[in-house]
């Protein structure tokens, strides 16, 4: 009776412990919730001023964005042939808002990183031409 009464002791005491290992010992969740969406301009200014993880992505070609872009972003052309390569050199775990004139190769591009396994991607409707209207 005086070792059942021990054991017990013994693992009342330890239960604790091993709680506190287990939980210590648990694999961390690094999962990035993944999003894909179409957002509107206030939601584009409200992840620019929240995260300092947002990288803005324009699509268009050279020559409409000598016309102007927004802050200061990436200026990766969706038509050019190194697109997908130029791409494949960012960091996929970063929320990224692509942008193009009003949506539609934005949208592509998109779809490209998703298919690439990029977790976050937002796509600016209605582009550049609606950000310059504000």
């Amino acid at each position: 009776m005086k070792f059942l009464f021990s054991v017990l002791v013994v693992m009342l005491f330890n239960v604790p412990n091993f709680a506190q290992n287990a939980v210590a010992n648990a694999p961390k969740n690094s999962t990035i919730e993944k999003v894909y969406e179409d957002i509107d301009i206030a939601k584009a200014k409200k992840i620019m001023s929240n995260s300092k993880n947002y990288v803005l992505i324009d699509v268009r070609t050279p020559g409409e964005i000598a016309n102007g872009k927004i802050g200061n972003a990436l200026e990766m052309d969706i038509k050019s042939p190194d697109f997908k390569s130029k791409l494949s050199k960012l960091d996929k775990d970063k929320q990224y808002i692509v942008y193009c004139h009003v949506g539609g190769r934005s949208t592509n591009a998109m779809k490209i990183m998703k298919d690439m396994g990029f977790k976050q991607v937002y796509n600016l409707m209605p582009g550049y031409k609606g950000w310059t209207k504000k």
